[in-house]
C-alpha cells in the first residue's frame, strides 16, 4: 500500500512470515483472503504512533485486523479493529468507504511534514505533555 503521508509504504504478505522481528512505526501486515474480502492483521507495532491529532494512544500490544471489501467498481469498505488489552477495556472498530479516484491521471501528491511538528503544536495535550 502507498500512501501520501510522509510517502510511506507498507507491505501485506500473504505468506506466514510469523511472528514480526522487531516493534516498528507500521508494523508487521500479513493478508489472508476471506472470500472477496482481503483480511489483514497488523501486529508487532511500537508506542509512538497516535490514533488522532489529540494524541489518543495505544501500547506496543496493540493488534489490528482490517477488513478490505469490494462493494463496487469505484468503492471498497474498509473496517478497522483496534484491540489493546493495556490501554483499551474492549476491542472497539471503524467503518468508512474508500473511493477510487477516476479523473484523468489520478495519482499520489508527495506530502511531506515537517519532522515533530504535530509534536510542536500539539505535545502540551499528550497524556504526558513535553517539556517547554
Amino acid at each position: 500500500m502507498a500512501y501520501e503521508y510522509a510517502g510511506a509504504v507498507r507491505d501485506i504478505y500473504l505468506d506466514d512470515r510469523g511472528p514480526a522481528p522487531v516493534d516498528s512505526w507500521m508494523g508487521q501486515s500479513d493478508g489472508r483472503w476471506e472470500g472477496d474480502t482481503l483480511v489483514v492483521r497488523v501486529t508487532g507495532q511500537n508506542d509512538q504512533t497516535w490514533f488522532d491529532r489529540v494524541g489518543s494512544h495505544h501500547s506496543n500490544q496493540l493488534v489490528v485486523e482490517e477488513r478490505y471489501t469490494l462493494v463496487g467498481p469505484h468503492h471498497i469498505q474498509n473496517e478497522a479493529t483496534m484491540e489493546d488489552p493495556e490501554v483499551f477495556t474492549a476491542p472497539w472498530t471503524i467503518r468508512m468507504p474508500l473511493y477510487r479516484r477516476v479523473e484523468e491521471n489520478a495519482r499520489l501528491m508527495d506530502f511531506k511534514c515537517v519532522e515533530f511538528v504535530e509534536e510542536l503544536i500539539y505535545g502540551e495535550f499528550r497524556r504526558s505533555p513535553l517539556p517547554r
